[in-house]
């Protein structure tokens, strides 16, 4: 795929583990690690991408997720697109007025598709439809509702039985609880960066890596697809 004309793009990453991955070569983005380049900020680019990371929005020994939440929340009021991708979209819906809450039962593992709402169907994630996609995930998002979240453009966009909220979108900005960004050539580092997880939830590693050997690939465009459709439509990415 190749696209032009795609104004600048800061990645705020939690971890390294969880970068652009395929989205790479669209965004070609320049980075910046929490705790590191920010604070203090702020990032100022045409699209702020906020990745995920293991740790949760209110975990005490991540000083720096108010700081984050606010950067989001100016830059939307500011009309100034941002994507948040796993906990970055929990925080992303922080910033809107909505809430995180912990998840019923296990974290959420693997690799599953999730059911699109009528506005999803609709909209880029129709790419994903029906698509086993990566999820590594153990909290919820709750969305704000009543006026003011109309007036942004807040709606829901996917779900599953694990997770009421999937993917959302507002007037300027998209949260993915799952990642389609990842690139299955690059799973292990996920495997090994995130160890914790894999023992205390008991990860079949084996058929974690054949599933995404299996699935993976076959999301790498369709994800591409979103995410280019996406960035069309908030004008900063020309045809």
């Amino acid at each position: 795929m190749t696209t032009t004309s795609l104004l600048s793009t800061v990645v705020l990453r939690q971890v390294v583990t969880e970068d652009a991955g395929v989205w790479e070569d669209v965004l070609n983005p320049s980075y910046a690690d929490v705790g590191v380049d920010f604070p203090p900020g702020p990032l100022d680019a045409d699209l702020l991408v906020v990745m995920g990371g293991p740790v949760r929005v209110d975990a005490p020994r991540n000083p720096y997720m108010s700081e984050v939440v606010e950067l989001i929340r100016s830059r939307h009021a500011a009309g100034r697109p941002v994507i948040g991708v796993g906990l970055g979209a929990q925080l992303l819906a922080l910033a809107l007025g909505g809430d995180v809450a912990p998840g019923v039962g296990p974290m959420q593992i693997g690799w599953s598709p999730v059911e699109l709402t009528e506005q999803g169907r609709q909209g880029p994630l129709r790419h994903l439809a029906d698509l086993p996609v990566l999820h590594w995930h153990g909290d919820r998002i709750e969305l704000p509702d009543g006026r003011a979240a109309i007036g942004a453009g807040i709606e829901r966009l996917a779900f599953d039985e694990h997770s009421p909220v999937q993917a959302f979108q507002s007037n300027h900005a998209l949260g993915l609880q799952f990642n389609p960004q990842v690139d299955p050539d690059r799973i292990q580092q996920w495997l090994d960066g995130y160890v914790p997880d894999v023992e205390d939830q008991g990860v079949d590693v084996p058929q974690f890596r054949q599933d995404a050997a299996t699935y993976g690939p076959a999301v790498v465009e369709p994800a591409r697809l979103l995410l280019v459709e996406w960035l069309r439509g908030t004008g900063i990415l020309a045809d």
